[in-house]
């Protein structure tokens, strides 16, 4: 994971890099106290707020109104995807940010798999190269399977993915997937957009 000195850095040599909150305007400065306070509450560990605030957020706050519910979402989806276990969101996240080439994204996500043990690094390693690991578990070969489908066949979910899902994960299991492979790529594209780099791309 990167450290709040490197995000700095990163989000200095992408398209929008960081910029105090004295010079952002009245709706982005109540967006990034917004944005600061949901980031510390939901990922409570040392450096999130400040690595996201650094990296994520400068993208977001060009619309404050559509950043900030792009973080509600994010904050809902871990209240409300019950049945959805950390290791099958993250194979889901994974697949989507590989996909779409967002490289702080993948990273970023493919250290948290490894961090919380969600995923071996190995695993978290292949997903991130666009590989199918041998073996995942029966949750995360299903998330597989249904973030596949969603990104690159695309078409209706077949009903033996909807009915395997349900089963699985639940109703609200399965649609909250369905909504973090919508998010990942709504953020993919937007970091993308913004060309933010991955740590160790920037010298």
């Amino acid at each position: 994971m990167a450290t709040i000195q490197q995000s700095a850095e990163i989000g200095a040599h992408s398209r929008l890099p960081p910029r105090p909150r004295s010079e952002l305007l009245p709706d982005q400065q109540a967006f990034h106290d917004y944005f600061h306070a949901t980031i510390s509450e939901k990922a409570p560990h040392p450096g999130a707020s400040e690595r996201a605030g650094n990296t994520l957020f400068p993208t977001l706050a060009v619309l404050p109104k559509t950043g900030r519910t792009q973080v509600d979402m994010l904050a809902l989806l871990e209240e409300e995807a019950v049945g959805l276990p950390a290791d099958a969101r993250e194979t889901a996240s994974l697949v989507t940010t590989a996909l779409f080439k967002s490289a702080y994204v993948t990273h970023i996500h493919k250290m948290m798999a490894i961090k919380q043990k969600s995923l071996t690094e190995a695993q978290a390693e292949m997903l991130a190269r666009r590989e199918r690991p041998g073996d995942l578990n029966e949750g995360c070969e299903l998330a597989w399977e249904i973030a596949h489908h969603l990104l690159e066949v695309r078409g209706p979910l077949p009903q033996e993915l909807w009915d395997r899902g349900n089963q699985r994960f639940g109703l609200e299991g399965t649609i909250g997937l369905v909504h973090y492979v919508s998010l990942l790529a709504w953020t993919s594209m937007g970091m993308n957009a913004a060309d933010v780099p991955a740590p160790g791309s920037v010298e």
